[in-house]
């Protein structure tokens, strides 16, 4: 059993700090407690990694209220501008962030700096943050751990991430039901009110930028498309780019990835019943971004992309999207692009190899179920 008030206590106890802040918090630790208790369905390994998981987040919390207390001219920065990607996981949301991130003024959440916040990272700093060392060899022993992860996930220490971990300082993410079947967290996440998550994760980013000058902010998580209008409202001036793909290929992909790191939790599951529940899991989250894109008065600064164009010619579609948001496509970004593409050619690590029916699915099930998706976006089907 996961006590809210337990894991807390341990935290305090861990770090020596006992302020959380006034951000929100506990009713996110108390749902997400309460569904993994009685749906997770956690063996003892599972249940020991969660709750060192859930410790880690509310640490981390713990200092970064620590230097919001000790420098409250970070909170009174103006923070840098913003782009945002969003769309199903495994579309291609993963190459469009890290197309931008060649951009010589963009600025993204590093996969080094993701974990431990603090303290901020120092652009002026004489030495390479030691953080970067210490995630490399975290990496190198998750590839010894899960060599197929590569294939699935080419990235660096040094590389652009997703800031879904950073929502979860407020236990408000959808990081968490994608990762454990606990259908009662994901729908309160669902109507929850995402604006505090999102405007707790503009104080991070102000945390961020303190010492590291940004000229705009390369911003990533694929499942905000089911929060779409308060990531809106909250960054009322960036351009959200919504990546589209064929759910047939996504959905399986998707699978794949977390039953590999299910697997590597010690995490007992029935494949065919996984597969049902991401299915329905993404397909609801689309379904609910759909409607409040629909209804939010600043829809206009939705650019769709499609995965096709971006594996096509990813030059020709960063410099068209980038036109369609307003922004600059400089002869800078489209060298530094251009250089990356070339070093960093698609399938380096291997070809990653899944299939629908492994997870009781099939080609034909999963479109039916985002036909509304496909029919709205004009999706290609592939295959």
């Amino acid at each position: 059993m996961l006590i809210p008030s337990d894991l807390k206590q341990r935290a305090c106890e861990a770090t020596g700090l006992s302020e959380y802040g006034a951000a929100s918090l506990d009713d996110g630790l108390q749902t997400l407690c309460r569904s993994l208790s009685e749906q997770g369905d956690l063996n003892a390994p599972a249940a020991e990694g969660m709750e060192g998981s859930i410790v880690a987040m509310l640490c981390e919390r713990l200092r970064v209220e620590d230097w919001f207390a000790r420098h409250p001219e970070i909170l009174e920065q103006t923070l840098a501008p913003q782009v945002l990607v969003v769309g199903l996981p495994r579309s291609g949301t993963t190459a469009l962030s890290q197309f931008i991130s060649a951009d010589p003024a963009a600025r993204s959440i590093r996969r080094w700096e993701l974990n431990s916040l603090t303290p901020p990272p120092d652009a002026s700093a004489s030495e390479p943050d030691p953080r970067i060392a210490a995630t490399q060899v975290a990496f190198a022993a998750r590839d010894r751990a899960m060599p197929k992860l590569k294939s699935m996930l080419p990235v660096t220490a040094e590389d652009a991430s997703e800031h879904g971990v950073l929502l979860g300082l407020t236990f408000r993410n959808m990081h968490w039901p994608s990762l454990n079947t606990i259908p009662d967290y994901a729908s309160w996440v669902l109507q929850c009110d995402m604006d505090l998550a999102f405007s707790y994760l503009v104080s991070i980013l102000k945390l961020l930028q303190w010492k590291n000058p940004v000229g705009y902010w390369n911003l990533k998580n694929p499942v905000d498309s089911f929060a779409i209008a308060a990531l809106l409202r909250v960054f009322p001036n960036a351009p959200v780019f919504w990546m589209h793909r064929d759910p047939a290929n996504t959905i399986p992909s998707v699978c794949s990835l977390l039953s590999l790191i299910r697997d590597s939790s010690g995490l007992e599951f029935d494949r065919k019943a996984f597969g049902q529940y991401v299915l329905e899991f993404e397909a609801g989250l689309i379904d609910t971004a759909m409607a409040r894109r629909d209804a939010s008065p600043h829809r206009d600064r939705v650019i769709d992309v499609y995965n096709r164009d971006l594996a096509a010619d990813p030059v020709a579609t960063m410099r068209a999207i980038y036109g369609k948001a307003g922004k600059e496509f400089t002869p800078a970004f489209e060298a530094a692009l251009r250089q990356r593409i070339a070093d960093r050619p698609r399938g380096r690590h291997g070809k990653h190899d899944y299939s629908a029916e492994e997870f009781g699915l099939d080609s034909a099930s999963i479109r039916r179920r985002f036909a509304n998706y496909i029919e709205r976006f004009d999706v290609p089907l592939e295959g």
